[in-house]
């Protein structure tokens, strides 16, 4: 297939979004379309500027082309072959089978998730079951800031499937392998993983257990540790990501909880759900810990703590979306009356 046959749509350029972007670009393999909604005006005028650990310096760069939103995307009458969502995953404000809809061909379009989240797939599988649907988890350090992407973490993304029973095993890798292919060049790292729901759940431990607390408590993964809470209330989190991965299948590494613990020692770093926080921002609260939780009361297994924290940032996700004035709080308080009993 050639550039000219093979369109491209990126939903989000974000840090994330914005690298996968010009990774594309740097391929020269498609017609690149990216969706920008809040930097629509400068970057359509005047492109990004990426400050790039992989790729230098670069002014003014433009996609193929660049629109406000997915319907304007949609009312090019283009088909695209593949449409990459790296949009932040909040399903309580904005469902993204719902927002990708528009430039969905069903049985032609392949959706590729690089989003945070467990079970992300099944929506899409459930409205697209003729589509392919693909996982990448990006390990990445990028963001972008009024249109300048700082990307100072080497890019690297792991591909796989979600799986389709409408499409063999074989099939699905082929398409995974025909995306590797297309994110690929020599600055970044590319690569095919086969088991999308055991690298799913080896984010978990870290983006339910870190990311959440930091996010609850206020505390950098620093503070975090020097107050006792990482050890009191992350690490047993993380065991509990453990057993629901054990009892779902997916045996992970016999040290990723010390692993995990230690893994940004050193330094007083922010976890993005914290910095969504600070900024006002609701959180992926249902895809980092309301899925896995559904999944673990399935398979019959405990979550004290898990469920706990869960309960908690539902109070600032509450708070969050009042903030953005998507919930409305009525002036005057009127109890619910409900009798909560001592048992």
């Amino acid at each position: 297939m050639t550039a000219s046959e093979n369109n491209v749509l990126i939903i989000g350029t974000g840090g994330v979004g914005t690298i996968v972007a010009y990774g594309i670009h740097f391929t020269g393999k498609s017609n690149l379309s990216v969706v920008v909604r809040r930097d629509y005006q400068r970057v359509s005028k005047e492109g990004y500027k990426i400050n790039s650990v992989d790729y230098g310096e670069i002014k003014g760069w433009k996609p193929d082309h660049v629109y406000s939103s997915v319907e304007k995307a949609a009312e090019s009458k283009q088909v695209f072959q593949f449409v990459i969502i790296t949009t932040k995953n909040i399903p309580d404000i904005l469902r993204p089978e719902e927002l990708a809809t528009p430039v969905i061909t069903p049985g032609v379009t392949t959706i590729v998730l690089i989003q945070n989240g467990f079970d992300i797939g099944k929506p899409f599988i459930k409205k697209f079951p003729n589509n392919y649907c693909l996982s990448g988890v990006s390990h990445i350090g990028s963001h972008n800031h009024d249109g300048v992407i700082e990307h100072t973490g080497h890019d690297k993304e792991v591909i796989g499937y979600f799986d389709n029973p409408n499409f063999t095993k074989e099939q699905q890798k082929a398409k995974a392998e025909e995306l590797v292919a297309l994110l690929s060049n020599e600055k970044n790292t590319i690569v095919y993983f086969n088991d999308v729901k055991w690298w799913r759940y080896r984010k978990l431990v870290y983006n339910a257990t870190l990311n959440t607390v930091c996010a609850l408590t206020g505390l950098d993964v620093a503070r975090l540790e020097f107050s006792g809470v990482l050890g009191n209330v992350s690490v047993p989190a993380m065991k509990e990501i453990v057993a629901i991965a054990k009892a779902d299948g997916c045996e992970l590494p016999d040290d990723i909880v010390n692993d995990i613990a230690h893994c940004e020692s050193g330094q007083f770093f922010e976890p993005s759900m914290l910095v969504d926080v600070k900024k006002g921002n609701p959180i992926e609260l249902e895809v980092i810990l309301g899925n896995v939780l559904s999944v673990a009361k399935e398979l019959k297994v405990e979550t004290p703590t898990l469920s706990l924290v869960y309960e908690l940032l539902k109070g600032i996700q509450y708070k969050l979306k009042e903030g953005q004035g998507l919930i409305t709080v009525p002036k005057t308080y009127v109890s619910n009356n409900i009798h909560y009993s001592n048992v």
